[in-house]
C-alpha cells in the first residue's frame, strides 16, 4: 500500500532547527544533511509499514516506528511517525544523542 507521508508541526521544527544548527558552521553539510532527510522522507510512502516500532513504543502504548538516515560522516538520525487512516504522520525528528521521547514530546494524533 502506497501511503501520504505528511510531517506534523513539531517534526518540522526539528528539521528546521537541525538545518539552521548545521548551517551555521557548514552550509554545504546543512544541504546534504536535508537531502538526507528528504530521501528518507519521502521513501516512507512506500515502505512505512516495513519501519520497526521505536523503542518508546511499548512505554507510550502507541505503534510508534522509526526510520533511520544517516549523514555523510555516519551520524544516525531517526524519523518517529505513526501510520493511521492511510497515512504516514512524522511526529518528530531526532538527532545522535538525544533522548527518548516522551508523550509530552508528541503532538496528539488523531485517529
Amino acid at each position: 500500500m502506497t501511503y501520504v507521508v505528511r510531517i506534523l508541526g513539531r517534526a518540522q521544527a526539528d528539521v528546521d532547527d537541525v538545518y539552521l544548527w548545521l548551517r551555521r558552521s557548514s552550509p554545504t553539510g546543512a544541504v546534504a544533511w536535508y537531502s538526507a532527510f528528504l530521501d528518507r522522507y519521502t521513501g516512507l510512502g512506500e515502505n512505512a509499514m516495513s519501519c520497526a516500532l521505536a523503542p518508546e513504543a511499548a512505554r507510550l502504548g502507541i505503534e510508534l516506528r522509526q526510520a533511520f538516515f544517516k549523514t555523510r560522516r555516519g551520524r544516525s538520525y531517526r524519523l518517529l511517525f505513526v501510520v493511521t487512516s492511510g497515512e504516514v504522520r512524522v511526529l518528530r525528528v531526532r538527532g545522535p544523542g538525544q533522548r527518548p521521547v516522551s508523550k509530552r514530546d508528541l503532538p496528539a494524533v488523531p485517529e
